[in-house]
């Protein structure tokens, strides 16, 4: 009942705030940008999407080669498929994760093993994310800088990662507060608790693998952002590449929250804010994050036709 009313909740605030934004607007000024567009570019931008899901790919493999529990890239990149179509089409920013949990949990030893492997990945992600915001935060003229929440949000990261850092850095650090609250008097949670710090360990005896994760989230992450620079220009709307790499960065954390429906209506809203703040008009934020966020569903629907392909295969045999 909570998890239905939940969802309700996202729904409503998903849909009020798409439907108060675009009411805002003349409809057919959002639309122009599309059919005004430079559409060749739509073709250049889906294809810097597949590069980014393929480096994902290989990013998921380190981290979970560094716990000697890797599948093949083959049925990795079949699994993030499947994982990227649930995600965008489940009510919840994590319901890929758990595709990708249930996929790799045989290979990784437990489910707990490839859930802490999965927020690894997460972790590593949004330190890259961080990286290449701060340095267009620190270069960018007083109107980047001065983007909404950029210090706060920023100030923020520094400080979470420096003490997961810390914590990181010093082993026995958890196991003594674990001991200290008495986690072992509950024997399934401190089970649970062993697996997560036997896969932290392994990370631990392995830095290499992880400076490969950030190396290739640093990359992965530019060209997310070169991603949503190219829907900007193929709409013919002004966005330069330096504001681009701090605003795509802020508006991606922001709508990681899980307040609304995958992060629709937060996302438009932010980029609208964003854009009104350096200049640009309200129907471009609007054509620019829907189109944006569109020809992702659209190709992750692609994910689909690998989880049906998925579900003939075993059939047969279920059969037999």
């Amino acid at each position: 009942m909570n998890r239905t009313l939940l969802l309700l909740v996202k729904l409503v605030l998903s849909v009020g705030l798409l439907f108060y934004l675009l009411q805002s607007v003349d409809l057919s000024d959002v639309l122009r940008h599309f059919i005004e567009g430079r559409h060749g570019l739509f073709a250049v931008a889906a294809a810097v999407y597949v590069v980014v899901v393929l480096l994902s790919t290989v990013r998921w493999k380190v981290l979970l080669d560094a716990i000697e529990g890797g599948p093949t890239f083959g049925e990795l990149l079949n699994s993030y498929m499947v994982a990227s179509f649930f995600g965008n089409f489940l009510p919840s920013n994590v319901g890929g994760d758990v595709v990708r949990v249930r996929d790799t949990a045989k290979h990784a030893g437990s489910h707990t093993a490839a859930l802490t492997v999965a927020f690894v990945d997460r972790v590593v992600g949004f330190v890259a994310l961080y990286f290449i915001a701060a340095p267009a935060f620190v270069l960018g003229g007083s109107m980047v800088r001065g983007l909404a929440g950029a210090r706060v949000i920023l100030l923020g990261l520094t400080a979470l990662f420096i003490v997961l850092g810390a914590i990181f850095a010093r082993s026995g650090f958890v196991t003594r507060v674990v001991e200290t609250v008495g986690v072992r008097r509950f024997p399934w949670i401190h089970t649970k608790f062993e697996s997560v710090q036997a896969t932290v360990n392994a990370f631990r005896a392995r830095k290499s693998a992880l400076a490969e994760a950030f190396l290739l989230s640093l990359l992965l992450q530019f060209l997310g952002v070169v991603y949503f620079y190219l829907v900007a220009s193929a709409l013919r709307i002004p966005l330069d590449l330096g504001t681009a790499m701090l605003m795509v960065p802020l508006c991606s954390l922001i709508q990681a929250i899980p307040i609304s429906f995958n992060g629709w209506g937060i996302r438009e809203g932010v980029y609208v804010l964003y854009f009104h703040q350096v200049g640009l008009p309200r129907e471009s934020a609007l054509a620019f994050s829907i189109v944006a966020a569109g020809l992702v569903v659209l190709l992750s629907i692609s994910g689909l036709f690998v989880w049906l392909a998925r579900k003939s295969h075993h059939h047969p045999q279920d059969n037999a």
